[in-house]
């Protein structure tokens, strides 16, 4: 993605918000629903959106896709391991990104893919960056069902298409990771005992807690801090979800405040959330992190009752959409100056809370989980 979109990264989509990166995963995702196997589907973020617009015979675009895909689109999936990995850095293709790119491209046979060399690959490089920068113009896929770049995706980009020297670079790159915890999840995933809990529940809260039987004082420490933080962010996150439905079944018109203060999520984070906050911070505080989670999440502490806390949630979600680079982001409904709101037809949902214990947050044991798959590291 960041290799074709590198000399367009500046540039935004005619829809205003979706950059360079986000029109390639709509092709991407979209070709792959078009040509892959049902196989090479599963799992795929973003797929059931795709199948429906094709269904539809309208394009992929930011109204048709993921209302959050910089969390759960297929880049938002992976884009924080590539970090971690160094395939991304800066927002650019890093170090590693390169060399594994070298790797894909010789032996996938796409000899000038890289560089101004010619060959095979500079063709399909073309083709697709063509393709991104007519998409940026329309703010959608733009592209039809006969276009001969759909099968770029399954033939070289789908996971049964890893080549032997890719996944041997890729693994190594896996459990390599000198500063981190990276090898030990990596390790606990793959053995039986892990496989079996992952399988069972799908749960990165379960399993984390049997990793911590077996983890070192250091290990043990962050994933105590990452399970209460995620307490406290399961409680405000199904609260703000809940009232996203109650915005949207009101419609075109007016929420006040007390309509939101009276749903049973907010009334439990209203009540919850001052203990769960104060243990996180506990929890946060050999991490370094404590003052940062204060300094964020403070505002969501100090209340009165359920409809000040919601209103602090609110504005909470305001403060969070002036921050984003790089001029701020439009919050998810209008407010008025009696404290009623109405949701942005873009942010309607009628999905609410999850209201159980699953984490809020992706630490990525599903990506690891696909990658020991597709490597064949799972242990049987």
């Amino acid at each position: 993605m960041k290799y074709v979109a590198a000399s367009m990264m500046r540039h935004v989509a005619a829809d205003g918000i979706s950059p360079p990166w986000q029109v390639f995963e709509w092709y991407l995702v979209e070709g792959l629903v078009r040509t892959a196997e049902d196989s090479q589907r599963l799992g795929l973020p973003g797929r059931l959106k795709a199948e429906r617009a094709i269904a539809d015979a309208v394009p992929l675009s930011a109204n048709r896709y993921l209302k959050t895909p910089t969390v759960f689109g297929f880049h938002g999936v992976y884009r924080l391991l590539a970090r971690t990995l160094g395939i991304e850095s800066g927002g650019r293709l890093g170090e590693t990104g390169y060399e594994l790119l070298s790797i894909w491209s010789r032996e996938q046979g796409l000899d000038g893919f890289i560089g101004s060399g010619g060959g095979p690959g500079q063709s399909d490089r073309t083709r697709l960056i063509e393709a991104v920068k007519a998409g940026l113009e329309k703010g959608a896929t733009a592209r039809n069902s006969t276009w001969a770049g759909w099968s770029f995706f399954a033939r070289h980009l789908a996971p049964s298409q890893v080549k032997p020297q890719e996944a041997v670079f890729i693994k190594a790159s896996l459990f390599n990771d000198p500063k981190g915890f990276r090898r030990e999840i990596m390790e606990f995933l793959v053995s039986l005992t892990g496989r079996k809990v992952w399988e069972a529940s799908g749960s990165e809260r379960e399993f984390y807690r049997r990793l911590r039987n077996n983890a070192d004082a250091e290990l043990a420490e962050l994933l105590d801090a990452i399970d209460a933080f995620e307490n406290f962010s399961r409680l405000c996150q199904d609260a703000f979800q809940d009232c996203l439905v109650e915005m949207t079944r009101q419609g075109g018109s007016k929420t006040s405040p007390k309509a939101l203060a009276s749903l049973p999520s907010v009334q439990l984070a209203a009540n919850r959330v001052p203990e769960a906050f104060t243990k996180a911070v506990e929890k946060l505080v050999p991490l370094d992190e404590s003052a940062r989670c204060i300094e964020t999440f403070a505002s969501l502490v100090e209340s009165d009752n359920a409809e000040d806390w919601v209103e602090r949630l609110l504005e909470h979600h305001c403060t969070i959409q002036r921050r984003k680079p790089p001029n701020g982001k439009q919050p998810w409904f209008e407010r008025f100056n009696d404290g009623s709101v109405i949701i942005r037809p873009l942010y309607r949902t009628d999905e609410p809370g999850a209201q159980d214990e699953s984490y809020v947050h992706l630490f990525r044991v599903r990506s690891l989980w696909q990658f020991a798959l597709d490597l064949n590291l799972v242990k049987q």
